[in-house]
C-alpha cells in the first residue's frame, strides 16, 4: 500500500486545508502536515545542505524531509497568492535544497492542488509556473495538478461536487 503524504501550504484554516481532509478521509495510508503547524526557520542560504543531505538549521524541516522520503506520493495543497504560492510553502521549498544534490526524492510521485480566487485557468497557468522550479530541480514526478476557484474561506465546501469527483480520482490515483 503506498503511503501518502499531505502537505498544506496554507497559513489559515480553509479551502486547501478543506481539501487536503477530504482525501486524508478517503486516502487509508495517509498523513497531513499542516506547514502553519510546524517550526521552519528561513534558509540562510549558507550551502551546507549542497553537499550533505541535512541542514544546518535545527528545526521541524528535519522530520518533515524524512517524511517526504519515507513516502510513496506527496500531495501539495497550495494556495494561489498574487500568481504564485504563499509566503510558508515558499519557505518551504528553499528549505528542500538537502534532497536536490542528494536526489533522495527524484522520481518522486507527485499531485498538486492550487486553490485560488481567480478564475480556474489564471490559477492553473501562475501556479505551474509557481512550481516549476521546485519540479525541475528536485526531478519530480508530476502525475497531475488541480486548480480549483475558492477566495472565501469555505467556498470549497459548497462544491460538493467536484470535491467527490476529484478525491475519487485522486485516490484512485495513489492506492
Amino acid at each position: 500500500m503506498n503511503k501518502v503524504l499531505l502537505v498544506s501550504g496554507s497559513n489559515r484554516r480553509g479551502n486547501t486545508e478543506y481539501l487536503l481532509l477530504k482525501l486524508k478521509g478517503v486516502i487509508k495510508n495517509s498523513e497531513l502536515l499542516l506547514l502553519r503547524e510546524k517550526k521552519i526557520e528561513f534558509c540562510k542560504g549558507c550551502l551546507y545542505c549542497h553537499n550533505k543531505e541535512n541542514c544546518i538549521i535545527k528545526d521541524d524541516m528535519s522530520s518533515i524531509l524524512d517524511s517526504i522520503k519515507a513516502s510513496d506520493y506527496i500531495i501539495f495543497g497550495v494556495p494561489n497568492y498574487f500568481d504564485n504560492v504563499s509566503g510558508i510553502f515558499k519557505n518551504f521549498i528553499d528549505r528542500l535544497h538537502p534532497l536536490y544534490k542528494s536526489e533522495k526524492i527524484k522520481n518522486k510521485k507527485v499531485i498538486f492542488l492550487f486553490i485560488g480566487g481567480g478564475k480556474v485557468s489564471g490559477t492553473a497557468t501562475a501556479m505551474h509556473e509557481a512550481i516549476k522550479g521546485m519540479v525541475k530541480y528536485l526531478q519530480l514526478d508530476v502525475r497531475k495538478e488541480y486548480s480549483f476557484q475558492a477566495l472565501n474561506i469555505n467556498d470549497m465546501k459548497e462544491e460538493k461536487d467536484i470535491v467527490e469527483k476529484f478525491s475519487k480520482e485522486i485516490k484512485d490515483l495513489v492506492e
